[in-house]
Protein backbone atom coordinates (compact mmCIF):
# COMPACT_ATOMS: atom_id res chain seq x y z
CA UNK A 1 0.00 0.00 0.00
CA UNK A 2 1.21 3.61 -0.68
CA UNK A 3 1.52 5.91 2.55
CA UNK A 4 1.98 9.22 1.35
CA UNK A 5 1.04 11.52 4.45
CA UNK A 6 -1.77 10.73 5.91
CA UNK A 7 -3.30 9.04 2.35
CA UNK A 8 -3.74 5.67 1.51
CA UNK A 9 -3.93 4.28 -1.88
CA UNK A 10 -3.85 0.22 -2.04
CA UNK A 11 -1.10 -1.01 -4.50
CA UNK A 12 -4.15 -3.57 -6.57
CA UNK A 13 -6.13 -0.68 -7.70
CA UNK A 14 -6.09 1.59 -10.38
CA UNK A 15 -6.77 5.56 -10.20
CA UNK A 16 -8.39 8.09 -12.26
CA UNK A 17 -5.87 10.89 -11.77
CA UNK A 18 -8.48 13.38 -13.07
CA UNK A 19 -11.65 12.38 -10.94
CA UNK A 20 -9.79 11.18 -8.08
CA UNK A 21 -11.17 7.86 -8.60
CA UNK A 22 -9.99 4.22 -7.33
CA UNK A 23 -10.92 1.04 -9.38
CA UNK A 24 -10.95 -2.56 -8.77
CA UNK A 25 -11.55 -4.83 -11.46
CA UNK A 26 -12.77 -7.90 -11.31
CA UNK A 27 -13.58 -10.53 -13.71
CA UNK A 28 -16.88 -11.79 -13.24
CA UNK A 29 -18.20 -15.17 -15.98
CA UNK A 30 -15.73 -13.82 -18.34
CA UNK A 31 -16.54 -9.88 -17.97
CA UNK A 32 -14.52 -7.26 -16.78
CA UNK A 33 -17.05 -5.57 -13.95
CA UNK A 34 -15.06 -2.54 -12.15
CA UNK A 35 -15.75 -1.47 -8.56
CA UNK A 36 -15.65 2.36 -8.29
CA UNK A 37 -14.65 4.70 -5.54
CA UNK A 38 -13.29 8.29 -4.13
CA UNK A 39 -9.74 8.26 -3.72
CA UNK A 40 -7.78 8.83 -0.32
CA UNK A 41 -6.59 12.52 -1.85
CA UNK A 42 -10.75 13.03 -3.51
CA UNK A 43 -11.82 12.96 -0.18
CA UNK A 44 -9.71 15.11 1.26
CA UNK A 45 -10.49 17.21 -1.29
CA UNK A 46 -14.27 17.24 -0.90
CA UNK A 47 -14.57 16.80 2.97
CA UNK A 48 -17.63 14.79 4.41
CA UNK A 49 -19.81 13.54 1.56
CA UNK A 50 -23.76 14.81 2.59
CA UNK A 51 -25.34 13.76 -0.47
CA UNK A 52 -24.87 11.17 -3.51
CA UNK A 53 -27.10 10.93 -6.88
CA UNK A 54 -25.80 7.13 -8.31
CA UNK A 55 -26.72 5.77 -11.63
CA UNK A 56 -29.08 3.32 -12.36
CA UNK A 57 -27.93 -0.26 -13.24
CA UNK A 58 -28.26 -1.18 -16.37
CA UNK A 59 -27.71 2.34 -17.59
CA UNK A 60 -25.06 2.28 -20.97
CA UNK A 61 -22.19 4.96 -19.78
CA UNK A 62 -19.00 6.40 -21.63
CA UNK A 63 -15.97 7.64 -20.10
CA UNK A 64 -16.10 10.81 -18.47
CA UNK A 65 -19.68 10.92 -18.70
CA UNK A 66 -21.40 12.27 -15.81
CA UNK A 67 -23.24 9.44 -14.58
CA UNK A 68 -24.49 11.23 -11.13
CA UNK A 69 -23.34 14.13 -8.32
CA UNK A 70 -21.07 14.00 -4.90
CA UNK A 71 -21.95 16.66 -2.66
CA UNK A 72 -19.91 17.37 0.48
CA UNK A 73 -18.94 19.96 2.45
CA UNK A 74 -16.62 22.13 0.61
CA UNK A 75 -18.33 21.51 -2.55
CA UNK A 76 -20.39 19.86 -5.31
CA UNK A 77 -19.19 17.71 -8.30
CA UNK A 78 -20.53 15.64 -11.11
CA UNK A 79 -19.68 11.95 -10.67
CA UNK A 80 -17.84 10.47 -14.06
CA UNK A 81 -17.52 7.50 -15.36
CA UNK A 82 -13.98 6.21 -15.58
CA UNK A 83 -14.50 3.70 -18.09
CA UNK A 84 -17.09 2.58 -20.80
CA UNK A 85 -19.66 0.03 -20.81
CA UNK A 86 -22.92 -0.91 -18.41
CA UNK A 87 -23.24 0.01 -14.78
CA UNK A 88 -23.88 -3.22 -13.22
CA UNK A 89 -24.93 -2.30 -9.68
CA UNK A 90 -24.93 1.30 -7.36
CA UNK A 91 -24.25 1.38 -3.83
CA UNK A 92 -27.73 1.37 -1.98
CA UNK A 93 -25.69 1.52 1.11
CA UNK A 94 -23.63 4.98 -0.37
CA UNK A 95 -27.16 6.50 -1.10
CA UNK A 96 -28.49 6.19 2.28
CA UNK A 97 -25.99 7.06 3.89
CA UNK A 98 -23.05 9.02 2.10
CA UNK A 99 -20.30 9.17 5.08
CA UNK A 100 -19.71 5.97 4.31
CA UNK A 101 -17.46 7.26 1.38
CA UNK A 102 -14.94 8.72 3.97
CA UNK A 103 -15.28 6.45 6.58
CA UNK A 104 -14.74 3.41 4.44
CA UNK A 105 -13.55 4.63 1.23
CA UNK A 106 -11.77 1.39 -0.06
CA UNK A 107 -14.17 -1.03 1.29
CA UNK A 108 -18.02 -0.58 1.52
CA UNK A 109 -17.39 3.27 0.63
CA UNK A 110 -17.48 2.27 -3.03
CA UNK A 111 -20.20 4.48 -5.41
CA UNK A 112 -20.99 1.81 -8.45
CA UNK A 113 -19.69 -1.04 -10.87
CA UNK A 114 -19.45 -1.12 -14.09
CA UNK A 115 -19.24 -4.04 -16.65
CA UNK A 116 -16.36 -2.83 -18.43
CA UNK A 117 -16.70 -2.51 -21.98
CA UNK A 118 -13.43 -2.24 -23.09
CA UNK A 119 -11.64 -2.42 -20.06
CA UNK A 120 -8.05 -3.35 -21.68
CA UNK A 121 -7.82 -0.48 -23.59
CA UNK A 122 -9.03 2.42 -21.30
CA UNK A 123 -6.77 1.10 -18.31
CA UNK A 124 -4.34 2.79 -20.21
CA UNK A 125 -4.92 5.82 -18.80
CA UNK A 126 -5.22 4.84 -15.57
CA UNK A 127 -2.32 4.95 -12.99
CA UNK A 128 -1.40 1.88 -11.27
CA UNK A 129 1.41 0.45 -9.14
CA UNK A 130 2.85 1.76 -5.73
CA UNK A 131 5.80 4.08 -7.84
CA UNK A 132 3.42 5.58 -10.06
CA UNK A 133 0.74 6.09 -7.76
CA UNK A 134 3.54 7.37 -4.94
CA UNK A 135 4.70 9.95 -7.77
CA UNK A 136 1.56 11.48 -8.89
CA UNK A 137 0.57 11.69 -5.10
CA UNK A 138 3.63 13.59 -4.30
CA UNK A 139 2.56 16.11 -7.74
CA UNK A 140 -0.70 16.52 -6.25
CA UNK A 141 -0.05 17.99 -3.04
CA UNK A 142 2.93 19.70 -3.86
CA UNK A 143 0.57 22.05 -6.53
CA UNK A 144 -1.57 22.27 -3.29
CA UNK A 145 1.04 23.20 -1.02
CA UNK A 146 1.30 20.27 1.26
CA UNK A 147 4.26 19.17 0.54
Amino acid sequence: MAQIDEFQFPDDLWYDRREHLWLRPEVVQGRTVVTVGVDAGGQDALGEAVYVQLPASGRQVARHEAVGSLEAEKLVRPLLAPVSGVVHEANAAVAARPGLIGEQPYAQGWLFRIEARDWERERTELLHGGEAVSAWIRQELAAHGRT
